[in-house]
């Protein structure tokens, strides 16, 4: 996925990234998530408005001690700057987000890699940080962008350009390529018959 950062205020948030997810029985206590993301958050890094590694989780059981677990040695840890990134109608910048559970474990593999080098383990969601949902599959994985803000002025999100034409695509909209699923046998393929648009504001963006 390109990265690009914004100059936001502090009341503003934007991140891309992947968002894996298992929604148990439906009930909003049985969900299990795990996401790893480019996030621009300057309420988060003491003003600092540029692009950061980051990664989150969601998980009922409150008593697990654990969470996402580095990868000694690891080429870029959370909460480290992203960089170079993309600059509009200029060189474009990528990250590989590569996220599989391991057969023998269970946990959840993060892998990251930059403009294109293949990526490198960076850490770990151990299994027993998950009661069943994910520590048993997931449900459900979403690929995109979010944006917040505590007011009411727009906030800039991927590129911070619309794809208005196929030009404005090639050079100044942000993309994700390469977008595969990897199966329980360690299979990756592009299934794009199970993949489906969401978007709240659909005025405001393509």
């Amino acid at each position: 996925m390109d990265v690009y950062d914004f100059l936001l205020t502090s009341d503003q948030y934007s991140f891309i990234g992947v968002h894996i997810f298992n929604v148990g029985d439906g009930a909003a206590t049985s969900l299990n998530s795990i996401e790893i993301v480019s996030e621009i958050s300057p309420q988060n890094y003491g003003g600092d408005s540029r692009a950061h590694l980051s990664a989150a989780w969601s998980v009922i059981n409150t008593d697990c001690p654990v969470g996402f677990q580095p990868k000694a040695g690891a080429p870029i840890v959370l909460g480290d700057v992203i960089e170079p990134v993309s600059q509009p109608n200029g060189v474009k910048q990528n990250i590989t987000i590569k996220v599989i559970k391991d057969g023998a474990s269970g946990d959840w593999l993060v892998h990251y890699g930059f403009n294109q080098h293949n990526p490198a383990l960076i850490g770990r969601y151990p299994k027993s940080l998950f009661t069943g949902g994910l520590a048993d599959r997931a449900t459900d994985i979403h690929i995109g962008g979010f944006v917040a803000a505590r007011n009411t002025g727009l906030v800039p999100m991927g590129s911070g350009y619309l794809p208005t034409n196929d030009s404005m695509v090639m050079a100044t909209a942000a993309s994700f390529s390469n977008i595969q699923v990897i199966d329980r046998n360690g299979q990756a393929s592009l299934e794009p018959r199970l993949a489906r648009v969401y978007k709240q504001t659909g005025h405001l963006l393509r």
